[in-house]
């Protein structure tokens, strides 16, 4: 697959927006709704307002060849099964690194924990060397 550049811009509320770039008669333009305009700091849309240029984009090309005379709807299928085994590793992989750390202990809450409970056995803890009691057998 190839890379695509396109070029990134924001606007007042921090919504970003991109175009296709493409190099033409020996200048980088970009793709808009009016067709290719120039590569300007600032540029006005007519939905968004004003916006202005952030950076540069590569973004991968995810369209799906099919060599002549193959069997199109088979490089489809293939194309569906390898996209949902990567979406499905990966959704797997973010559970992990997301339950890995909620279930990574709080230090500060096993501190409180363990002085609550010294302060328990302390309170349970008998006082002395405890009584000693003299019991009287029968009608001495």
């Amino acid at each position: 697959m190839s890379e695509s550049l396109r070029a990134v811009y924001k606007d007042e509320k921090g919504a970003t927006y991109s175009c296709p770039v493409e190099l033409r008669e020996n200048k980088w333009m970009m793709l808009t709704s009016e067709g290719f305009q120039p590569i300007t700091h600032e540029f006005k849309d007519d939905a968004a307002g004003t916006l202005t240029f952030i950076e540069y984009r590569e973004v991968p090309d995810t369209r799906l060849h099919v060599e002549p005379g193959a069997d199109s709807f088979r490089a489809l299928q293939e194309a569906g099964a390898r996209a949902t085994a990567e979406y499905e590793t990966r959704r797997v992989k973010q559970r992990r690194e997301m339950l890995d750390t909620l279930n990574r202990p709080d230090p500060r809450k096993v501190s409180a924990a363990m002085r609550i409970s010294a302060e328990y056995a302390a309170l349970k803890k008998p006082r002395g060397k405890g009584a000693a009691f003299i019991i009287k057998n029968g009608d001495e």
